[in-house]
């Protein structure tokens, strides 16, 4: 389907526009947003975001100019913009502890703290290692490994054989191991 046939659904047929956006480009937006927003937010702040973004992009759909831009380069400004906004909106501010307040001065945190920061620069390598299969392959690694979705679920979503969905996540396994490691 051309971006002009979509943004035409999207238009008049607004119900099957959205459907159709959120398969064709749902896995990317998921992926942007959970890469902007994992460690920070709870996995269900996160698809509640992407939720919000489709319906943004809804709300939105007689702004799109694709003399502009693609529809994809739309969805892909609104997420990245939403995901901040979300941020900033549900993120707890940081406590601020002085030098004098003994109960700052609790040892095992900082322990507790550099795992954390460990396990947050591990994520972001892994992520950064998935994006680098390029898609579908990276769509395909974080379906099949984040949302736990079959070959079959995610063949259904991107429009490929449940064989050719299975091909990518072994060749994707395998490229992640040689980039990993």
């Amino acid at each position: 389907m051309t971006e002009e046939e979509l943004l035409e659904t999207l238009q008049e047929r607004p119900k099957e526009g959205i459907r159709m956006l959120t398969e064709q480009y749902g896995g990317l937006v998921y992926a942007l947003t959970w890469r902007r927003l994992q460690g920070r937010l709870p996995r269900e702040d996160i698809e509640e975001c992407v939720s919000d973004i489709f319906f943004e992009v809804y709300q939105c759909r007689d702004k799109i100019d694709l003399e502009k831009g693609s529809v994809k380069a739309f969805l892909l400004i609104v997420a990245e913009r939403r995901a901040i906004k979300y941020y900033d909106r549900k993120a707890k501010p940081y406590d601020t502890v002085t030098l004098d307040s003994p109960e700052g001065l609790d040892l095992r945190a900082e322990t507790d703290v550099e795992r954390e920061v460990e396990r947050q620069e591990e994520s972001r390598c892994l992520m950064d290692a998935i994006h680098s299969l390029g898609e579908p392959n990276g769509t395909i690694m974080i379906q099949k490994y984040y949302y736990g979705m079959t070959a079959k679920e995610i063949g259904k979503n991107l429009g490929m054989s449940k064989n050719a969905v299975e091909k990518r996540i072994k060749r994707g396994l395998k490229r992640l191991k040689q980039v990993l490691s």
